[in-house]
């Protein structure tokens, strides 16, 4: 320190002297110098290191030299930081749930349930067992500790005091004042005579289970003793003794209460729901159904409905799918029910099992239908299904799917045959109930059929011309699976099957037969997507070429030729609302299967349909963004179909075309062309720096407004403190999160360590009683 100048003279001036001393110049240089003179007390207390290579580090905004003395103070900061958290950590944790700096550990102070007595008495226990401390080096056993009072005896000069002397009426330690003089009032007991009356009667109730031990103890080992003859004597009893037979009644009684044991226990019984509740129910159930269509529409997989567990009316015509809701399917079970209550079913089983085969082949079904009249289709079938129900007999389940997938081809077999209407809608109907259960062999001939149809169109090349069963499996196949699933197994591939067709159709060489069947496929087509919506472009281009094809030239053809003679024949195939179209107030325009199949249609009514199926269509589309283009080609086919024609096309013609025009003048003002996206104009990039006059690096502004710079500068202060604060607030945070997975750990591996210390000391216990067992077990193997 005198070498450094802050001790001793400072004013002598030296030789050769070129600057003065730091305390001469700057006292506040003193704790500089001080702490550098402390830290050169120890070398070792330095921590230096090493590496093969100096590099520096990022440390405080600043370059740093690794493993130097600025970079060491800062880990030692580092440190000491850590050891403070983890002090005010344990604290924290000691403290946790405390409300003031005293606890209270008396025991059953607030206890109502406990007397005096026994709190003093439960007092004393823990006092004794926390200040004893038991030698660990003692080789006695610890019963004999037991024996022994926990080393607490009661002496008196030097002699240990008895309980035999304590307790004999001779010497009475204690003397009750009330019963010498009992005229005197009860003195009260000081807290030394009740403290040795707990500690006598705690002693005198050990003494007692000790010995109650022992007796049974001794008990046991008598028992153990004599086993072997008492078994030996109850085995020549057991021989002596005549079995017990139970009477007739007794077994009666026996069986009846081992019946009444498996008795079903009598519960409530629902109540009767009102009519809100079971509309409420309904209205519940069917926005269930609902919701699953939409979610199948839209290619949503929930995994809780099949497409196929719709009671989708396809052919119904209106708006929401499902409507026929829970009273029709009453109506149908009451009629399964009524035509199943026939005759022969109130018969026993097994005179009605061998009248009625079910059928394995679409022939065996012909043959046995051919006998019965149509009415009595149903009734037949609903013996057949109630007969071979698969809960009579094992393999049901089996011949019903087999026979559903027979109904199918006979329903396609008889749409060859002259006046089938009936026989179809009856088969439909029943399949349509079987097929929500067995529709395993059903879906494998749909798909069947499919691929046969799917041959024949690509054999026949650019001409195609359907067969009349084609057009009835198009239409069962609308009524029988749902249409508006995003993907089916069904109905995709068919829609697929259609819109080859209509691509396929080559129109400068189409006939009124063809373009006929084209219409019908269309009509198919848009019932399918009534609920979807999907565009089809095959559907537009198929429309559009055949109006211009069948429209006549006000030139080349006159009205009488245009107006033939022959008019369309009533289908034989209504079977469904949607395969009619109404094109006037007291005329209908029927499109039927017989029609298209054999050609017996005009011009004239092709076009009536075709601008049906435009209307329709438009209507079904009407969401979609590209309708303006849709709609355009239609509108300027009609105005010339209205322009030489008007005065024998119906009064609804007209109507359809302002429809169309007035739909294509709003969508094309609604219509916004695209733009490109706006974003915020961005200031260009700049890279030459603001020059300051009288720059100066020590200065932080060059604001001139000196209560602005003042501002700047505690906000600046308050952001830097801010920062500061947060980052000790996650540090700390983080030290907490691992002092706590630390504890988590520790404890986890102590409970596992405990519960594999049970589960080995079960272990060794049951090894050795296992043991024991096997001994006693051949020692009495011996005996014998």
């Amino acid at each position: 320190m005198k070498s450094k100048g802050l001790i001793g003279q400072t004013n002598i001036k030296k030789k050769n002297q070129k600057s003065k001393t730091p305390s001469e110049t700057r006292r506040n240089d003193q704790q500089k110098i001080i702490a550098g003179i402390r830290s050169q007390f120890n070398q070792f207390d330095e921590r230096v290191n090493r590496s093969k290579h100096d590099f520096t580090i990022i440390q405080g905004g600043k370059f740093v030299k690794a493993g130097s003395k600025q970079h060491n103070d800062v880990s030692r900061t580092q440190s000491k930081i850590e050891k403070s958290m983890k002090l005010q950590y344990d604290l924290e944790k000691a403290e946790h749930g405390k409300v003031g700096g005293v606890t209270d550990r008396r025991f059953g102070e607030n206890n109502k349930h406990m007397t005096n007595e026994e709190k003093m008495l439960e007092r004393f226990t823990r006092e004794r067992q926390g200040s004893q401390k038991k030698n660990v080096f003692s080789l006695g056993s610890d019963e004999e500790d037991n024996d022994d009072d926990d080393g607490f005896m009661l002496t008196h000069s030097g002699k240990v005091i008895n309980d035999e002397d304590q307790e004999s009426p001779s010497n009475p330690r204690y003397v009750d004042e009330d019963q010498v003089n009992p005229d005197l009032p009860p003195r009260k007991k000081t807290k030394q005579e009740v403290m040795k009356e707990v500690i006598a009667k705690s002693k005198f109730y050990k003494k007692q289970r000790q010995q109650e031990f022992r007796n049974v103890q001794e008990l046991i080992g008598d028992l153990d003793d004599e086993f072997g003859d008492v078994m030996m004597e109850m085995g020549t009893l057991q021989g002596s003794v005549k079995p017990n037979v139970k009477t007739q009644e007794e077994k009666e009684y026996d069986s009846k209460v081992r019946e009444l044991t498996y008795d079903r226990r009598s519960v409530p019984a629902d109540r009767t729901k009102t009519e809100e509740e079971i509309r409420n129910e309904h209205d519940e159930k069917m926005k269930k159904l609902e919701a699953d269509r939409l979610n199948r529409m839209n290619g949503v997989d929930t995994g809780d409905v099949a497409g196929d567990d719709l009671e989708d009316d396809f052919w119904a015509g209106s708006d929401e799918e499902g409507e026929e809701g829970e009273e029709g399917e009453d109506n149908e079970d009451e009629d399964m029910s009524e035509s199943s209550s026939d005759e022969t079913l109130s018969k026993p089983l097994g005179r009605t099992l061998p009248q009625l085969i079910m059928p394995s082949t679409q022939e065996e079904l012909s043959q046995q239908l051919s006998k019965l009249e149509v009415s009595k289709y149903e009734n037949y079938i609903n013996k057949l299904i109630n007969t071979y129900k698969p809960n009579l007999a094992m393999g049901n389940k089996d011949k019903m799917n087999t026979f559903v997938g027979v109904l199918f081809e006979q329903v396609l077999s008889v749409s060859e045959e002259e006046d089938s209407q009936p026989k179809i809608e009856v088969l439909v109907k029943i399949i349509k109930k079987l097929s929500e259960k067995y529709n395993q062999v059903l879906v494998e001939t749909v798909r069947v059929q499919i691929q046969e149809i799917q041959d024949r169109i690509l054999e026949q090349g650019s001409l195609i011309l359907l067969e009349s069963r084609d057009f009835v499996f198009f239409l069962v196949i609308g009524y029988l699976f749902s249409t508006s699933d995003h993907y089916h197994l069904i109905v995709t591939p068919t829609i697929i099957l259609m819109n080859l067709v209509l691509s396929s159709v080559v129109y400068d060489k189409a006939t009124i037969r063809q373009i006929g069947q084209g219409i019908f496929l269309v009509d198919t087509l848009l019932n399918y997507q009534r609920f979807s919506k999907r565009y089809i472009p095959e559907v537009v281009n198929f429309l559009e070429k055949s109006m211009l094809i069948l429209a006549p030239e006000a030139e080349k053809l006159n009205k009488s030729t245009f107006l033939s003679t022959s008019s369309i024949v009533p289908s034989p195939l209504a079977l469904f609302k949607g395969d009619k179209v109404e094109v006037a107030e007291e005329e209908s325009l029927v499109l039927g299967v017989s029609d298209v199949v054999s050609g017996k249609v005009d011009r004239h009514s092709l076009l009536l349909k075709l601008l049906m199926l435009v209307d329709r269509s438009v209507a079904l589309w009407k969401d979609l963004s590209a309708e303006v283009e849709i709609i355009a080609p239609f509108i300027v086919i009609i105005k010339h179909l209205v322009k030489y024609y008007g005065s024998i096309w119906p009064k609804n013609t007209g109507e359809v075309l302002k429809k169309l025009v007035k739909i294509h003048e709003n969508l094309v003002k609604e219509r916004v062309p695209l733009t490109l996206q706006h974003h915020r104009s961005l200031a260009i990039a700049t890279f030459a720096p603001k020059f300051e006059e009288n720059f100066n690096p020590d200065k932080k502004s060059y604001d001139v407004n000196r209560e602005r710079q003042e501002m700047s500068k505690v906000k600046n202060e308050l952001k830097k403190e801010r920062k500061s604060a947060l980052k000790d607030i996650r540090r700390e945070t983080k030290f907490v999160a691992r002092e706590r997975i630390s504890e988590k750990k520790g404890m986890y591996d102590a409970y596992h360590k405990k519960m594999a210390d049970i589960v080995n000391s079960i272990a060794s216990t049951e090894g050795a009683e296992k043991n024991q067992y096997e001994r006693e077990k051949k020692m009495r193997k011996s005996r014998k």
